[in-house]
């Protein structure tokens, strides 16, 4: 068996997936697997993906009979993973080809490091790039890791990088379908370890307008019945706020909620924001103040 697998999600993505399965298949790392979940692609993906897994041992495609849940689709690769280590890779990203390599150096140095990410360079689509701000060093104890995490959660650069499947594994809870899910994945992985910032960059992904992530989340994302449901149209980090609270231990959770109400208040803001034109100036104004508020939250 490999010790990595790359987990590559893929819809549709006929356009750029055969530039992005060429950069995993030319790692420097080379003891890797690529398990391509393709989620019941309409375009000429699923051919491209079949090609790729007919002519490399190294590949195999699983294409779903019909369109899952985001969420459930990187589970279920995640889930399906036998390997030590995994990474998630998407359709439209490029990755250096040491970025396994410098990566899984970082997890062998240190037994309490749980991930590990090179620098990221995010790609805008008139080809302009800007550094992601996400990948940063995270150590220190439980609490103090979900603070750092939470204090700004950024990019999700992070999610991209190298874990320990069984650590990555008991973070990510069945049935989780809510907005910025992928913020309670590397959230509960604080409480497994470190994250460790690698040298070198080593990935470029494509880059998302704010609105792009909202648009997913009036589309996409199931909301429950009820008070929390109807809420969540305005405040949309609410349902990962509760589902933070239940699986935290009673002094994370105390440690971590000042965070969460801080970042609540911050998307909602910015739905407004991407809704109403109107609240651009209320926005700025509250941005302002929270800057200079600083990191006091909680």
């Amino acid at each position: 068996m490999p010790r990595l697998t790359i987990g590559l999600i893929t819809y549709n993505g006929a356009d750029t997936i055969e530039r992005s399965i060429d950069s995993l298949l030319g790692q420097s790392f080379g003891d890797l697997e690529l398990l391509i979940f393709d989620n019941a692609s309409t375009d000429e993906t699923s051919a491209i993906c079949a090609e790729y897994a007919a002519r490399d041992p190294r590949v195999r495609h699983v294409r779903h009979p019909e369109t899952l849940p985001q969420s459930a689709n990187f589970r279920g690769v995640l889930m399906a993973a036998g390997t030590e280590l995994f990474m998630w890779a998407s359709d439209d990203d490029i990755w250096g080809p040491r970025f396994a390599e410098i990566c899984i150096a970082e997890l062998d140095r240190d037994p309490q490091v749980v991930s590990a990410c090179t620098q990221v360079q995010f790609r805008r689509e008139d080809d302009t790039e800007y550094p992601a701000r996400g990948t940063f060093t995270i150590r220190g104890t439980v609490e103090e890791r979900i603070r750092i995490y939470l204090s700004n959660p950024r990019d999700s650069a992070r999610l991209y990088g190298v874990y320990r499947t069984a650590s990555l594994k008991r973070a990510y809870p069945s049935d989780v379908n809510f907005f910025a899910y992928d913020w309670l994945v590397v959230g509960l992985s604080m409480l497994e370890g470190a994250h460790v910032e690698a040298n070198g960059m080593e990935l470029v992904r494509s880059a998302n307008p704010p609105g792009k992530y909202f648009e997913k989340y009036s589309r996409h994302f199931v909301r429950e019945k009820g008070l929390v449901g109807r809420l969540s149209y305005f405040l949309p980090l609410l349902p990962l706020t509760r589902e933070f609270k239940r699986r935290l231990p009673t002094a994370v959770w105390k440690a971590a909620r000042g965070k969460l109400m801080r970042l609540n208040l911050h998307q909602m803001f910015l739905l407004l924001k991407w809704k109403y034109p109107v609240f651009e100036g209320l926005f700025r104004t509250i941005r302002r103040m929270d800057r200079a508020i600083g990191n006091s939250w909680g």
